[in-house]
């Protein structure tokens, strides 16, 4: 959560919020006066995530069940977080350039999600029929996007993290800011 740099009053938004393990996290980071959506099209990951606020009493988050890719709030956001969520939707790419276009200019997007560890595409191509069909059956996703890749046509990564033998990543990106000029 640190590398969305939240601050009080901002706007953030959970892309496939799931169970809302997050918001918690994101609700303290904008504070009494920002506010945080969850989006999931799950409505029993979305009962979970009401009983998480109810327990925390966080007042500040409001949970929508929609397809994200229809979802299409009044305001902008500071913040965008995809917490093991992009590589799940049918279409990550379309997913993604939809969060980016929901961010205020200077906005933080960033990405926690889960990949085939690099090293072991020669000792996984025999057998990676069946590590697909297992990963698109479950919420792990897509095993074949790309999402670095995919990240970078958007902006330049500002900061990259692997973890867990490069099994998991987490990524922050930056929306430029609008340029301001003096003269017109």
């Amino acid at each position: 959560m640190d590398l969305l740099q939240l601050q009080p009053g901002e706007r953030a938004l959970s892309v496939g919020c799931g169970q809302g393990k997050a918001l918690k996290a994101l609700s303290r980071g904008v504070q009494a006066y920002g506010n945080v959506v969850g989006v999931d099209l799950s409505t029993e990951m979305l009962k979970h995530a009401y009983a998480h606020l109810v327990e925390h009493s966080l007042g500040n988050v409001l949970l929508v069940k929609k397809d994200f890719l229809t979802f299409e709030p009044e305001h902008k956001f500071n913040a965008v977080l995809f917490s093991l969520s992009l590589t799940s939707f049918g279409e990550p790419s379309k997913a993604l350039h939809h969060a980016w276009d929901l961010l205020l200019p200077g906005g933080r997007l960033v990405v926690l999600d889960a990949q085939l560890p690099p090293k072991l595409g020669r000792l996984t191509k025999p057998v990676l029929q069946l590590i697909r069909k297992f990963l698109e059956a479950t919420v792990l996703g897509d095993p074949d996007m790309r999402t670095l890749v995919e990240l970078e046509q958007l902006a330049p990564i500002v900061k990259l993290e692997h973890f867990r033998k490069d099994t998991y990543f987490v990524a922050l990106l930056k929306k430029p800011d609008l340029p301001i000029s003096n003269t017109y």
